[in-house]
């Protein structure tokens, strides 16, 4: 009997990071084999000869299989980022037949595919788990029918590794599945779950594996403890990274987590001889984004001013270590007097960064012009859809740009992405303005209108803040040059929002905020410089 496998190897596996930023995990060497080889060749060694990997995340990474193994044949699910794994069976959904069912990033110490199922019989491996698990649970029958399936459970069975459909399976699941798969949320299923709403109608059987049959490895620190070489053989530029600029072996990197991502890069948090530090890793847009020449340049000097203690390294490609910044409390601007004039001496304090040729000049609408002419590529013409809006920014532009010439308005070093997640206080009385991806040389009032174009604060906050930058009363003048500034400055980062939603990616808790500022104020703004 002819049998094949499918192997899904398309998501992401999140809780992997930061590894998986660089490849997917699927691709992990584990005590000395890719894991994906490994179970390829388990395939072939039981006589598989047809083996279809459904990609998605990093899709490329896997383009040599074919070249490697001629068994192996490669399909694209490109929805990994929104449907859960029952879409990379529904694009394999033609070669079910009698099918083992696997994932990519698996490792059985035995062959688990040389079986003895005399009687064609489909299965799910299932092992008994001690504790709470998040894997899919079963009940059965006395003949280990699975009568029951579960997410999550405890001191139970537990689905773990591989399954087999036999071709009565098959062809029935198939049916349902291209009957459903439009269904609401049937798309988002892992496949147990689209299994589970029809376990009636499709019989599969339980196959108890030991649990050092089949590892799945839930985190980074599950993989160390089965391969304590790992972060050895990992292939990673990160590790690299670490280990030159902090002058370590890979095994002294510990406790590796996760920050939650920032808006442009992702970040993680690690120790090295007893010692914690940040590593921030460039994000997939950033390029289009970030100067990483100007923030090379700014991120330096805010370290010789005392803005940010905390750099080690930052390197032109965009990664940079930082030590990790302990007891820290957070920044309340608009609460505590003590932050509202540390984080305006920060401002000053900035803009006394000299000018240098490696850092560009932000203009804030020719960069948001830039940023909506790429976001037109999936948005369609926003320039049309935002023509009205457009027409005003310019006349606004023109008239901060004349106020500066005539009055001598010099510019500065600007951070640009101001406001309270990026100041830190410490219990230490220490004070940090960190994360300088969005500087460059802009207008000196752009950094204390970033405050407030970005949160709905009303006239009363917005005027108090402007005194606390100023230490006084403005001027006319000065009043109506900052609101001018803080409108360029609010559309910047409209366009920020409406690019980061074009690639699909999350666009910002001020988006909204910044448009609405905008409707608020640019008609009152444009009157003004009309009356002076």
């Amino acid at each position: 009997m002819k049998r094949n496998a499918i192997i899904m190897a398309a998501g992401k596996s999140n809780r992997f990071a930061p590894f998986t930023y660089e490849k997917p995990k699927g691709l992990f060497i584990v005590r000395g084999e890719v894991l994906i080889e490994r179970q390829i060749e388990q395939l072939i060694e039981a006589g598989v000869e047809d083996i279809y990997v459904v990609m998605g995340y990093m899709k490329e990474k896997f383009f040599y299989l074919e070249r490697k193994y001629p068994e192996v044949t490669l399909l694209i699910n490109n929805t990994y980022g929104q449907f859960g794994n029952i879409y990379s069976l529904y694009v394999a959904r033609e070669y079910l037949a009698n099918t083992f069912i696997c994932c990519a990033d698996h490792y059985f110490t035995e062959n688990p595919f040389i079986d003895d199922n005399e009687f064609n019989q489909s299965y799910r491996a299932c092992t008994y788990l001690e504790g709470n698990f998040r894997e899919f649970s079963v009940d059965y029958s006395d003949a280990d029918i699975i009568t029951g399936c579960y997410i999550g459970g405890e001191d139970t069975e537990a689905m773990i590794g591989h399954a087999y459909f036999n071709e009565k399976f098959s062809s029935r699941f198939r049916q349902l599945l291209e009957e459903e798969i439009d269904n609401f949320g049937v798309a988002g299923m892992f496949w147990e779950e689209f299994y589970g709403t029809h376990i009636k109608d499709l019989t599969l059987y339980k196959k108890e594996f030991d649990k050092n049959d089949i590892f799945e490895f839930e985190d980074i620190d599950d993989l160390r403890q089965f391969d304590s070489d790992f972060l050895l053989n990992v292939d990673s530029e990160i590790v690299e990274n670490i280990c030159k600029t902090l002058d370590c072996h890979p095994n002294e990197i510990t406790d590796i987590e996760i920050i939650k991502a920032g808006l442009t890069n992702a970040s993680f948090k690690f120790t090295v001889k007893d010692v914690e530090y940040v590593y921030r890793h460039p994000g997939g847009t950033a390029d289009n984004l970030i100067d990483r020449r100007t923030e090379v340049y700014t991120q330096n000097m805010a370290k010789k001013y005392d803005l940010d203690k905390s750099l080690i390294y930052i390197d032109p490609s965009g990664w940079k270590i930082s030590y990790f910044i302990q007891n820290i409390i957070p920044c309340d601007i608009l609460g505590n007097e003590t932050h509202l004039k540390q984080c305006m001496e920060a401002l000053h304090k900035t803009h006394e960064i000299p000018l240098s040729e490696e850092a560009k000049i932000f203009d804030n609408v020719a960069e948001s012009k830039r940023l909506i002419g790429l976001a037109c590529a999936t948005k369609g013409n926003l320039f049309k859809e935002f023509e009205e809006m457009f027409t005003k920014i310019d006349i606004v532009d023109n008239y901060v740009k004349a106020e500066r010439e005539k009055y001598g308005i010099e510019l500065v070093v600007s951070h640009h992405d101001v406001y309270e997640p990026n100041f830190i206080s410490t219990s230490d009385g220490d004070f940090y303005l960190i994360d300088w991806e969005y500087s460059g040389i802009n207008d000196p009032v752009n950094d204390v209108t970033s405050i407030f174009t970005r949160y709905e604060y009303d006239e009363e906050i917005r005027e108090m803040l402007l005194r606390a930058y100023y230490g006084r009363e403005l001027t006319p003048l000065e009043h109506r040059h900052a609101m001018g500034q803080s409108i360029l400055n609010a559309l910047y980062w409209i366009s920020w929002g409406l690019f980061k939603g074009s690639v699909g990616e999350e666009d910002g808790f001020f988006f909204l905020t910044s448009f609405r500022y905008i409707l608020d104020n640019i008609d009152e703004v444009i009157e003004s410089y009309k009356e002076l």
